[in-house]
Order: structure tokens, then sequence, then C-alpha cells
């Protein structure tokens, strides 16, 4: 249930102030040292004798086990040796968690149980994470696994867990240094090759160091983590407009009409080499303070910095016209040749770079007193920004004559092609960067008849995400015998703002009025074998800061205004929980109760303005405006777990839960204008056509039951299987009002009153929270050592998992479509991130100094948020098809000797040479990717 109630204004929040909690920070640390004994004798650690795989399996098992809710749990098998390079590679291989992975073949984004990444909650040491991104969602791959020492995916609620979303919630920990028996330096250096099986593979390398120390009679250590990679990858794309139906003649002089050339590339041509340099680092600090047994601080701190350049060189045009010398194999040609227009009517030669630069930093202090008669108090002070800066410039090119293109599509795999005058493409005399098929979309000022030149464009976000937080736990023992451990309660306030601010605009000369055309720089270079076709073509690498003689022409319209937005939130989170610790029917249970009441205050400042999708170069809108909403949301849970004996373990979790609105969707933007193309005899014409945001957009919520049985053998095995129902009562989705009233918008935005007597009702889109359905499904898991067969396999051993998940939920298809001009077209699609089949097995084994696995890693076919390179705006949903991702390893460690500590490994990534392709409608490829496969070798040193 929930209570809300709108507010508006145009100011924004004030700004938070943490130094009050500070001081009572400051205050506990002085009740600590008040009550300080002397420091007791250092605790003798168990000593650890299971090492490498084993050991982060072993790890993670007693987290499954040992933890209330319904979790899985990677854990490092040393320090800083997670199982893969970035921590989302790593959830990927747990049972139920689906990873979305790029064009370039490596995983970012992570859904849980069927949900996309939008709906699941992302912490570091139990704290609220910004994202990069342009929503809440974060980017996982920003994460070096170097740096994490474990994470926690939270598939079941908990009160206590804060910032918990829908699908689940993905907790990354940092490692303790008082955990450590003893001092640890460890460091490590890779070298990658990869793109392996394309034309010209990439290159890269990885660095880390750690240390961990204890001082002062271990009541102070210290854990220090450095990592730095550098890499290149290069990649071919594929695209094209559709299959094409033309006229065709066959080398005999004979006409067909009617026939087919097939997709990607009948109806026009996108194909591209991609080159991906990427220079990443990280940083992590870990200070903790422990006096006395009653007393622990703890400072930790999270750095990490991606600077990445795409460099494209792409060819693109129009085709679907007659063929000439063509081969026709039923209906079908196969070979042929198009005829390519002069003066910006053939082929573009389009050269494009992509800057993206992430800073991630975190901040947390958390400080724990253990008080008399069992109470315990802790407070916990957090930090956190992200920030984005992303510029995408473009360069078109052509030549001036016309020309031919030639396709033969009979060799298996990419269609390969020939222009008439290949020279022409190549020769910086005869191809120039030029205004190619009057793109800009506004008629020039200047000009009359013609559009705006534009050679280029120039568009990106700034994004920059803060949250602020303040939280406070007290928690009371209670004796043994009763039906509670304990009760605990606390207080968690965050402030969250994020600015999305999109600056962009044409690219033209600055002479000749914008369309005297440019001579290639000095710098340019041929692109050979563009996407695998076979053609070359003249490139260059365009800059931030532009291009000789090259200006920046800004321009709006309804999609450009809609990008800019900011967003501001304070949340107050109430919670109490009751630990269960009993017997019921004679079968221990433990688990809790709880209840959160979630306060929000929300709003969101966007552009309101009269415009459409028609260009101007004037600002419509002038200023951000800002609107939003209050609410209450009442969020109780349950955990059951029972102990059956002999390791057998039955959980049961039911939970209200909720996931806030993607800030895209909060966006407080609006646009609308008459709709005056077109046939003017249209029902549509002259009427009021608009979209925008909804800052009053209350949270996804549902209702989720969760049943477990899990099965252990010890600490070294287990077999599990589960059955999830999540009850979606309120699903936001994009919904238009074909009897949509504008009359409050008619004055103060301006809108032109009809001329047809149609009146200020019209068609209007947004988003809003409908009617939900269901999610569910079912997964099992096993994680077992063959030694438990025969002791003939000691050191081999397998895990594997396998999920269904369904939904009843109708989400419209608003397949490829940008937020603003969401118009559903007629049935529905799969809910995103939902893959109805995901299965994973992993092979394995250990002895003796030695290490090896090999992993398969499949998901079907799903649709998923993808990069918009065309409009340069929101990610856009997109058909994926399903694929596998096969990896493996091999390792060999020194354990005894002057060598001890020192380990070489050998891994290989996309083992299977995966394509990464999105789908239409009707299942034919849109457009595929070809990354190759990656081989790593890494040499590895710990000294302790």
């Amino acid at each position: 249930m929930s209570m809300s109630n709108d507010k508006r204004g145009s100011g924004r929040a004030e700004s938070f102030h943490i130094s009050p909690v500070a001081v009572g920070c400051t205050l506990l640390i002085a009740a600590a040292a008040a009550t300080a004994q002397t420091a007791p004798q250092p605790q003798q650690l168990e000593t650890v004798t299971v090492t490498g795989i084993r050991k982060g399996i072993e790890d993670a098992i007693s987290v499954k086990r040992n933890n209330d809710s319904i979790v899985e749990a990677i854990s490092a098998e040393d320090i800083g040796k997670l199982p893969d390079t970035t921590i989302a590679e790593a959830l990927a291989r747990l049972p139920g968690v689906t990873a979305q992975r790029t064009k370039s073949g490596t995983a970012s984004n992570i859904a849980i149980r069927g949900l996309n990444e939008d709906f699941t909650g992302y912490l570091l040491n139990g704290r609220e994470q910004t994202s990069t991104g342009d929503s809440r969602a974060v980017d996982l791959s920003v994460y070096p696994a170097e740096l994490i020492a474990s994470a926690t995916v939270y598939k079941t609620n908990d009160a206590a867990l804060m910032g918990a979303g829908m699908a689940g919630t993905i907790d990354k920990r940092l490692i303790d240094p008082l955990a450590f028996g003893r001092r640890v330096l460890a460091a490590s250096y890779e070298r990658d090759r990869t793109g392996i099986s394309l034309p010209n593979p990439g290159t890269g390398n990885r660095k880390s160091l750690a240390y961990i120390d204890q001082f002062a009679d271990r009541t102070i250590g210290i854990a220090l983590g450095f990592v730095k990679a550098d890499g290149t990858t290069n990649e071919l794309g594929t695209g094209g407009w559709g299959s094409a139906t033309v006229k065709a003649t066959l080398t005999d002089g004979t006409v067909q009409n009617n026939v087919t050339v097939p997709a990607p590339f009948g109806n026009g041509v996108d194909y591209k080499n991609r080159r991906v340099t990427d220079s990443r680092w990280g940083g992590a600090a870990i200070l903790a303070y422990k006096p006395n047994k009653n007393f622990t601080s703890q400072l930790d701190v999270f750095y990490s910095k991606i600077d990445a350049v795409q460099k494209e060189a792409r060819i693109q045009g129009g085709l679907g016209g007659p063929i000439t010398n063509a081969t026709v194999v039923n209906g079908v040609a196969t070979k042929g040749t198009f005829q390519l227009g002069a003066n910006g009517a053939g082929l573009i030669d389009r050269a494009e770079s992509i800057f993206d630069n992430d800073t991630i930093k975190s901040l947390g202090w958390k400080n724990t007193l253990k008080l008399d008669d069992g109470w315990t108090a802790s407070v916990d002070l957090s930090n956190n920004s992200a920030k984005r800066v992303e510029r995408d410039i473009e360069a078109y090119a052509g030549i001036a004559a016309a020309d031919t293109l030639s396709f033969d599509n009979t060799g298996g795999g990419t269609v390969q092609f020939k222009v008439g005058n290949p020279t022409a493409y190549t020769d910086r005399t005869m191809i120039f960067v030029r205004d190619q098929q009057g793109w800009s979309g506004v008629p020039d000022p200047v000009v009359p008849g013609k559009n705006l030149a534009q050679a280029g464009y120039d568009k990106g976000p700034t994004v920059t995400d803060k949250v602020s937080a303040i939280r406070f736990d007290l928690t009371k023992e209670l004796p043994s015998g009763s039906m509670f451990s304990s009760i605990q309660g606390g207080l968690n306030y965050a402030k969250r703002t994020k600015d999305r601010i999109v600056d962009e605009g044409v690219l033209q000369s600055k002479t000749g009025n914008g369309f005297d055309p440019f001579a290639f720089p000095s710098d340019a270079y041929v692109s050979t074998n563009i996407g695998g076709t076979g053609l070359n073509m003249l490139t260059f690498d365009p800059k931030v800061n532009l291009w000789d003689g090259a200006v920046l022409v800004r321009k709006y319209n309804d999609d450009i205004l809609s990008k800019t937005w900011t967003i501001a939130e304070k949340v107050t989170t109430a919670y109490a929980k009751a630990n269960i610790d009993t017997e019921i029917g004679g079968i221990p249970v433990r688990g809790n109760a709880g209840l959160q009441i979630v306060n929000t205050d929300q709003s969101s400042g966007g552009y309101r303005a009269q415009v459409g999708s028609g260009v101007t170069l004037t600002n419509p809108a002038g200023t951000l405006v800002t609107d939003g909403s209050k609410y209450t949301d009442f969020l109780p849970s349950l955990n059951l777990n029972g102990e059956l004996g002999g390791g057998n373990v039955v959980r049961f979790g039911v939970a209200q839960q909720i996931a806030r609105p993607t800030l895209t969707d909060m966006r407080n933007s609006f646009a609308a204008s008459r709709f005056l193309t077109g046939d003017k005899t249209s029902p549509v014409y002259d009427l009021l056509v608009g979209s925008g945001g909804n800052p009053h957009l209350k949270p996804f919520k549902a209702w989720a039951f969760d049943l477990s049985y899990e099965k252990y053998f010890g600490k070294k095995a287990y077999v599990s299987g589960a059955l999830f129902y999540k009850k979606i009562d309120t699903y936001i989705a994009p919904q238009t009002n074909l009897s949509y009233d504008f009359t409050p918008y008619v004055q103060s935005l301006g809108l032109a009153p009809s001329t047809t007597g149609k009146g200020n009702v019209g068609i209007f889109t947004t988003s809003v929270n409908g009617t939900g359905g269901n999610v569910h499904g079912f997964e099992w898991a096993v994680s077992a050592p063959f030694n438990m067969i025969s002791s003939w396999l000691d050191g081999f051993g397998a895990y594997a998992s396998y999920s269904n998940t369904g939904s009843t939920i109708k989400f419209p298809d608003v397949l490829g479509q940008i937020p603003n001009v969401q118009v559903p077209q007629v049935g529905n699609i799969a809910i995103p991130g939902l893959s109805k089949e995901n299965a994973k097995l992993t092979l394995y084994f250990e002895k003796w100094g030695f290490s090896a696995f090999v992993a398969d890693n499949y998901r079907s076919t799903y649709v998923g948020f993808v990069a918009n390179d065309q409009t340069g705006g929101y990610p856009v949903l997109k058909r994926i098809q399903g694929s596998s991702w096969v990896s493996a390893q091999v390792g060999y460690e020194f354990q005894e000797g002057q060598m001890k500590g020192l380990s070489f490994r050998v891994e290989g990534n996309n083992l299977n040479n995966p394509v990464y392709r999105q789908l239409n409608r009707d299942n034919s490829i849109d457009t595929e990717n070809k990354t190759g496969h990656t081989i790593i070798v890494k040499v590895s040193y710990k000294l302790q």
C-alpha cells in the first residue's frame, strides 16, 4: 500500500550536510575509547588448507547456507582472484543470473530471474551505488574483479537491506584487512590477445597490486588495491536496411521482376570496422580499527576510472533499386550490380569516434559499538558519485561522381562487394567530407529548397550522479530460549541527484554556407575490408576539438530536448526486524520477519515546449521546469529456513518489493505540436501530438513468493532447487492516450490553434503506472567435487545450473523507439531482460598446484536495451539473439620452495567465437557484430 501527494515547484533541493553525523561518529569512537580496557591477545585464526578454485567455491557455499535469505554468492579464490576480469562476468556464472553482453562481447548489465538491470539494487559494502548510465542500473563492468573480495546476490528481501530491488540485490564486498591472519602482498601481470579469428586482432595488458597488513596488536588493519588495464580490440559489424524486391536484368539480358535481394543489404548497406581503445584503472583502500571486542570502525574508499574510445570506419548507403548482371536462384538474387547516384546519392564513407570517460568514487565510514545488556549500535556514512562524459562525433564523406556497387552472396558468410571505381574511395583528391543526403532535417535559412548542410554530427551527454546517505542501526540480543534471537531497527536517509545534460548539433564547413567540401585531414588512412565485405575506404579519427574548417551548429527538436533532465530524490527508510531462532514441530527454524517504511520525495526538471520532430536552430523551451511527487510505501518481509537434518534445508520467503522508476521515464519533459505533414485528409492531420516523461511515477511493485530446497554435503557440495513467483501489481510501461486534452498547456506553451476545428484534444504518449502480471519460474543448481563418487576422481568437480522463466506481463511493442516517440506497435513483446532459458556448466580440476576449468554459459533470445548510435539518444529496446559463451582456463601455482606463491595462468574467453546479433520482429538479422575470442596469459605472485 502507499500514500502520496503531489508537489510542484521549480527549486532544487537544499544541500545535504554530513558534518553533524561525522560528529556523531566521533562521539561513538570516543565512547569506545572510554570503555576500552587492555586489548585482548590476537585470536589465532583457523588455518585454511583449501585453496584456489575449491576455496572460492566453498566460501560461496558457506555464504549461501548461512544466510537467512535465498542468496547466491561468489568469492575470490585468493587475493585479487575472482574467476573473471570484471564482477559482471563473475556474477553471470550464478544460477538465475544472466548477463547482457555488449557488441564487444563483454558482460555489462545483469538480469536476475527474468527482470532486467533496472529492477536490481546495487550496493558496495551494503551502500547504494551511483551509475554512469542514463538511469539507476549500474554497469558492473566498471568494477575490476581484483578489487572485489566477494559478492552476494539476494533473491529475497530482508527488512535491513537498504536499496533492495524487485529482481534482487547485488552487494559487492571489499576486503576486510582484519579478517586476514598476516601481512599479504600480491601482484599480477597479464597480456591479452583479443579478436582472435578476425583480420586484425587486438592486444592488451593488465596489472594489479594488493597489500594487506595489521598493526598495533591487530587493532588496526589496512588493505590497499590497485589495478590498471589497457587494451585494444577490433570488431567487424554488419547491418543494413532489410531485404528489397527489385527488377533484375540477368547476364543474358533477360529481365525478371519481383526478385528478392536478401537482408541485411538488399535495401541498404551498413558495414563497419570498429576499433575500441580502452584504458581503465581502479583503486581501493580500507582502514579498519578494532581496539577491543566492543568497537569496530572501518573506512573504505573505492575509485574507478575508464577512458574508452571507439573508432568506426563505416560504409552506409541506400540501395533497393534495379540490378543488372544478376544471377537469380529461386527468385533470390545471389549476384548483381546496383547503380549509385552522384553528388551524395551514392555510398557514404562515415568516420566516427565515440569518446567515453567514466569516473566512480565511493566513500564509506561505518562505526559499530557493543553496549551493555546485549545492545549494539552502529552509524554508517557514505557518499558516492559517478560521472560520464560522452562525445560521439561523426563525419560523412563521398565521391561526386556516379558509380556502381556489385555484390556476390554465393560464398557464405559476409556478402562481398566491389565498386566500379575503387580508387576513388581511397584517393584524397577524389573523396571529400561533405553534406551527403541532407540529414539535418531543417530548411537552410539562406539557401531556398535545401536542408541545412550536415557534413557530420556532434552529440553526447554529460551525466552526473550523486548519492549521500546516513544510516543508524540498533540491535538487541534476546535471551536464549525465546522465539527470537534478536530484534533490530534503524533509519536510513539517502539523497540522490542526477543530471543528464546534452549538447548536440550538425557539423558543417565554415565556408560556402556550410556546403563546401572538406579535404581529409593529413592523418587520414585507409581502412581495409570494412565489415569483411572486401571494400576499402579512406577514413580518419574525428577529434573532440573537431577538424580544421568545421563548425558546430546546434539544433533542437522534441528528441533532443527530452535528453536533458535533472532528478532529485530524498528517500527516508525506517525498518524493524525480528530475527527468528526457534523450533516448530521439532524442526529448527531460523529467519526473520520485518517491515520497511519508505518515504520518497522526488522531483525532476526538464524542457517543456511547443516542438515536434521538426528541427529548429533555437531552443524553444528556454529553461528547465521542475515537478514531482511524495509517497510512502510499506514493505513487509518474511524469511523462514527449516533445518531438516542431514544437511537438508527448506527456505520460504515472501515480501512486498519495489523498484524505483527509471530516471528516463521520470524526466519532466513535455513536447507537443500540431501534426501538419502528410495527407491533409488524414484524421490525424492538424491534431495536437505530444510526448513526455512522468515525474509523478511511483515504483514498480510486486508481492514475491520464493520456495527453495537445498541439500548440503558439508562445505564442499550442494544441490538446490527453487520455485519463484512475483505477482506484479504495478508495472511501468509507455501508454498512448488517443484523447488527451492539451488545454492546460495551450497558454503556458503557446500551442498553435487548430486551423481545421480539431480543438485541443489529441494524442499523447508517456510512461504510466499500469497493471502488472506475473513473473515465474524455477531453477536448480549443483556444485560438487567428483571425489564424492570415487577417490580416483579427486581434484575433479563441476558446478551447473539451469533456470526457466516466464511472464504474463503484456509489454507494448516499442522496439527501436526512443522514449519521446514511443507509439506501441500492434502486439506485445517479452519484458526486457527475460530469457526463457539460462543454462551453465563448469568442469574443473585442481590438484598438486595445477588448476583448470572449462565453462559454457547459455541464454536464450531476449529483449534488451542497446546503445542507440542513430539518434545519439537513450538506449532503445532490441531483440537480441540467444547465444552461448565458452571459456577455459589452465594454471599452475608453486606451493613450496623458493618459488612458493608464484603462479601462471592461461585463459580463453568467447572461445566459440559467438556472434552478437540483433533481430527484427520476423527473426531476420538486423545487425551483427563479430568479436572473435580472447586469450589471456597471466603471472601472479603472493608473498605472505
